[in-house]
């Protein structure tokens, strides 16, 4: 039974390259929420990062709402395994400006969901594409 539904309509950032299928099979989804007037500043900041983040062929897109509730950032991000996952996200502390990165966009977030981990300033789910997927991870 549904308990309830949210829509929202986004539109990807245009630093992102073309989403493209991947071998998954882990997807990690980022949900940031900002405060008012910083989407342009957050846009600006993640044009000049994503580049290191592509490297790997892990970024699959970055969308932000249009309509429903405002200033909500996405990142669909994919990963072999869980441990490539990890692998991967504690490199990025190693690439030039990563740093910087953060640190001038953690201050544009309003909202955090602390869920599942405490002390990120987002919202991260990790994913598994159904059996049914077009994903080549998604066949059994």
């Amino acid at each position: 039974m549904l308990l309830s539904r949210r829509n929202q309509m986004l539109l990807e950032f245009s630093f992102w390259n073309e989403p493209q299928p991947r071998a998954g099979p882990i997807y990690e989804l980022r949900t940031y929420k900002l405060k008012p007037g910083t989407m342009i500043k957050w846009g600006n900041n993640w044009a000049l990062a994503i580049k290191y983040q592509q490297e790997n062929q892990e970024a699959v897109g970055g969308f932000f709402s249009q309509t429903g509730e405002l200033r909500v950032v996405y990142h669909l991000w994919a990963y072999k395994d869980l441990q490539s996952w990890e692998e991967n996200r504690n490199a990025a502390w190693g690439k030039r400006d990563w740093d910087q990165n953060v640190y001038y966009t953690v201050p544009l977030v309003r909202h955090m969901d602390h869920d599942p981990f405490e002390n990120l300033a987002s919202s991260m789910m990790l994913l598994l594409p159904p059996p049914h997927s077009p994903s080549p991870s998604g066949q059994p």
